[in-house]
């Protein structure tokens, strides 16, 4: 069955996000240093970034006070209010940040508009999320955006089933195969696989996966040409 509908991811897809997260930790780590090695403090972090998911959710407001508890528990309550208060700020520069989009993501979603609906699918906090749309001036190449608490199979399911859409008929787009490969590939559509250069903890895999509906491309220039081939030009 061809390909009818894109649905694409936004962070690390369209723009750049995880690398600012990594950015941020490594000046965690320069607050800590004086408590723990920086390896130390990464691992505890992420730790307590996978802990607290089901508590705050994805996006930049968890992760600022997931930094704020591992702070706190690796000095052992010797962090100062200044460096907390430090911690803080940085979260809320994440949030003011402007957006830095992708090579060609513009040129590449033009050209998709003219053949495709297209869809927006991310998932994280809403303002944060709804935020960083606006910002990046993206939204109007859009038919439909969504923004999910968690990207799994029943999410999808149901997001396909509001918009009466065949997820065979669907292509998802993104940078992460836990999230935006697996779950479509599982409901019988097609994933497009653009990896980032760095992988948040909680998106990682091991494996890609070995399917007939999965692809991988380098950059998101290459998707027009792809779609073409699948669909017989």
């Amino acid at each position: 069955m061809s390909v009818e509908i894109i649905a694409l991811d936004a962070d690390d897809t369209l723009w750049h996000s995880e690398s600012r997260f990594q950015d941020t930790q490594l000046r965690l780590s320069e607050i800590l240093d004086r408590h723990a090695p920086h390896d130390e403090v990464q691992a505890h972090l992420h730790e307590l970034e996978d802990r607290n998911i089901k508590l705050f959710g994805y996006g930049i407001k968890g992760f600022t006070l997931s930094m704020v508890e591992a702070a706190i528990e690796i000095s052992q309550g010797q962090i100062t209010a200044g460096e907390i208060h430090e911690i803080v700020m940085m979260g809320k520069a994440m949030l003011e940040m402007p957006m830095e989009l992708l090579a060609g993501v513009v040129e590449t979603l033009e050209i998709l508009g003219r053949n495709y609906p297209l869809f927006l699918i991310t998932k994280g906090d809403h303002m944060d999320q709804y935020n960083k749309i606006e910002k990046s001036g993206l939204g109007d190449h859009f038919k439909e955006i969504e923004v999910l608490l968690n990207k799994d199979v029943a999410a999808y399911r149901e997001l396909f089933a509001r918009h009466r859409t065949d997820p065979a008929k669907v292509m998802m787009v993104g940078n992460s195969i836990p999230s935006d490969i697996l779950p479509v590939l599982e409901l019988g559509g097609h994933g497009t696989y653009i990896p980032y250069h760095v992988t948040a903890s909680f998106e990682r895999h091991q494996s890609e996966p070995d399917h007939p509906r999965f692809r991988r491309l380098k950059t998101i220039q290459a998707l027009p040409e792809l779609l073409l081939k699948m669909n017989g030009g």
